[in-house]
């Protein structure tokens, strides 16, 4: 009897013992297969990861990254389609790449028209689809951000039940596209080739495609924007050195006269703009200006009315006749929004004499050596270049004369200089520069310019941020 007995309680233990065994054996297989699984998930990941990357790299566009996401869905999946559908800023989803024929599923499809192929025609009706907000499982997962697996879609209400046997979803996962809180659309996966259901794994996997995805989409943004950005910022530097070279390399070296100049670009490409160039008779022409507006657009025009006062100026004319015709040529290629105010001197070195013409520009300062009075504007009538019809702008403008003594000082200048502001917003003012002018009228034209832009950077005090561009340039009569 106890021999019975024991045997039982051996045989009780040994069957304990087996069935533990078998139950780990399944725990360690159950292990090892979820290690696999996200082995070979970890792995598919890395790989889009690296092929997003170069992808990017070479300035790829979404839809190659949307191309390379249905792609490795399906193929890692194991789905006979997938689909990726972009979120519009309103909201609707609209398919922009697709692998396998993914059917549609807003509607049914009608019977194929004409002598296309059968997935041409499934295509183009992908194409015209759109899903709206909160529309089918599509709208749902947009809405929630959250995915959706349906084992069974034959049985779910939500998908359409296409009539065509090969365009009937089984089994269904769709998952967002979304990355720090911001979707850009959804990732639709159909029917395992195998004919089963999709299981969590797989499921799984597809949501870390989605997320890969997204990443990957706002890396190519980033990457788009700065290279866009760096393009912009290589256009602008070419674009200033164009500008650079076109204003006079020196300064002209004339007996009787000197001359100095400053020029402080607020950004890389400035508006205003300065010239001097030899006339007939040793005389010589100077220039000072001011295109409206700051950027290419305000160079491309600063470099069209430079060009064409010189050759104008070749040819003899007095200022207000040269501006007059200038005038003429440069309405036809500017923009009602913009304008160009100038000065146009000529300088006579053996004996002083100045005859210029002001198109709407700052009259400019003229310091009398002899004289212990302040420096005084100027004047001359005149509209800025492209402001007004040409019939208004030649009945306006016209020449004024004077005449430079040795020791004498005129500055010309842009707004810039007088609309310098100080941290509590007053202006250097065309007032404080007449003062500043007429201390300094001893020293010669470098000093003088290096004096004035000092006294106006101390009134900006501390910032010196200039609002615009300012050019001051200064002749003084030997």
């Amino acid at each position: 009897m106890v021999y019975v007995l024991a045997s039982a309680i051996f045989a009780a233990i040994a069957i304990a013992c087996a069935m533990f065994a078998l139950h780990s054996r399944r725990e360690l297989a159950n292990s090892l297969y979820e290690i696999d699984r996200m082995r070979e998930e970890r792995q598919v990941i890395i790989e889009f990861l690296h092929r997003s990357a170069d992808d990017i790299g070479s300035g790829a566009n979404r839809e190659k990254i949307y191309r390379r996401i249905v792609r490795a869905t399906a193929l890692s999946c194991g789905a006979m389609s997938a689909c990726v559908y972009e979120k519009s800023p309103d909201g609707r989803l609209a398919a922009k790449a697709c692998e396998g024929l993914f059917p549609p599923q807003t509607r049914k499809i009608g019977k194929q028209k004409g002598g296309r192929l059968r997935a041409e025609f499934i295509e183009d009706a992908l194409r015209r689809e759109t899903v709206e907000p909160n529309e089918g499982v599509l709208g749902e997962v947009a809405a929630s951000g959250k995915g959706v697996l349906i084992k069974d879609a034959l049985k779910d209400p939500r998908v359409i039940r296409h009539e065509d046997e090969s365009l009937k979803i089984r089994s269904l996962m769709v998952v967002p596209l979304i990355f720090r809180g911001q979707l850009d659309g959804v990732l639709a996966v159909a029917n395992p080739i195998s004919g089963r259901a999709f299981t969590e794994t797989e499921f799984s996997l597809a949501r870390s495609l989605g997320e890969q995805c997204a990443l990957a989409l706002q890396n190519a943004e980033a990457v788009s924007a700065l290279i866009m950005r760096n393009k912009l910022e290589f256009d602008l530097r070419l674009a200033s050195s164009v500008q650079r070279y076109l204003l006079p390399e020196s300064l002209p070296e004339v007996p009787g006269l000197e001359f100095a100049v400053k020029y402080l670009p607020q950004q890389l490409i400035g508006g205003d703009f300065y010239d001097f160039f030899k006339l007939p008779n040793g005389k010589i022409g100077v220039v000072i200006g001011d295109v409206s507006g700051k950027g290419i657009s305000a160079a491309i025009l600063m470099a069209l009315c430079q060009t064409k006062l010189r050759y104008i100026a070749s040819t003899g004319k007095s200022p207000a006749q040269t501006l007059k015709i200038l005038n003429s040529e440069m309405v036809r290629a500017m923009r009602s929004d913009m304008f160009i105010t100038i000065i146009y001197a000529i300088l006579d070195p053996d004996s002083g004499e100045a005859k210029f013409a002001r198109a709407g520009h700052e009259p400019p300062l003229l310091a009398r050596a002899g004289s212990d009075g302040p420096a005084v504007p100027v004047k001359s009538k005149g509209m800025a270049l492209g402001m007004v019809s040409e019939e208004l702008f030649d009945s306006v403008i016209e020449d004024a004369s004077f005449k430079m003594g040795p020791g004498d000082v005129l500055a010309l200048y842009t707004d810039g200089l007088t609309e310098a502001s100080d941290p509590g917003g007053a202006e250097f003012s065309a007032k404080k520069l007449v003062e500043t002018v007429s201390t300094l009228r001893q020293r010669n034209a470098n000093d003088l310019n290096e004096e004035i832009i000092k006294s106006v950077e101390a009134f900006m005090a501390p910032e010196k941020k200039y609002g615009d561009d300012l050019t001051l340039l200064t002749v003084k009569k030997l």
